[in-house]
């Protein structure tokens, strides 16, 4: 058996500079630059990191990062103030404001995905 001392996620970003100030100032998560990339705290403790790949940078096709929000409509709302618009994907049934909504949690959750500069998608869903 494997003993884990700590564990994290990651990703990459074409360009650093932008994947700070996005998750920084247009999410406001804290955010700090390392010697390889960037540790993104989501948690308040587990954190996400984020390095650079440059050119040979390709978004990925999946969402590389969810992040749980009591109201989404009010986190929908921070992120349009903050010209963050969503994406929405013709096999959902999105609302007027991009937000896919379950009656019944069973069927899934309340969800909407934006991007990030470097075109990764990010989700929210509604705790």
């Amino acid at each position: 058996m494997v003993t884990v001392q700590h564990a994290f996620s990651s990703f990459f970003v074409d360009d650093l500079d932008a994947a700070e100030a996005f998750y920084r100032d247009g999410l406001g998560l804290t955010v700090a630059r390392t010697p390889m990339g960037l540790e993104l705290d989501v948690t308040g403790g587990s954190p996400v990191f984020v390095y650079p790949k440059g050119e040979a940078h390709a978004p990925a096709s999946h969402t590389v990062l969810n992040l749980l929000v009591a109201d989404i409509d009010a986190a929908v709302a921070e992120l349009a103030d903050a010209g963050v618009g969503l994406v929405t994907y013709p096999q959902f049934d999105h609302d007027a404001t991009g937000v896919v909504r379950s009656a019944d949690p069973e069927e899934g959750p309340t969800v909407a995905w934006f991007r990030d500069p470097a075109g990764n998608t990010v989700g929210l869903i509604e705790q």
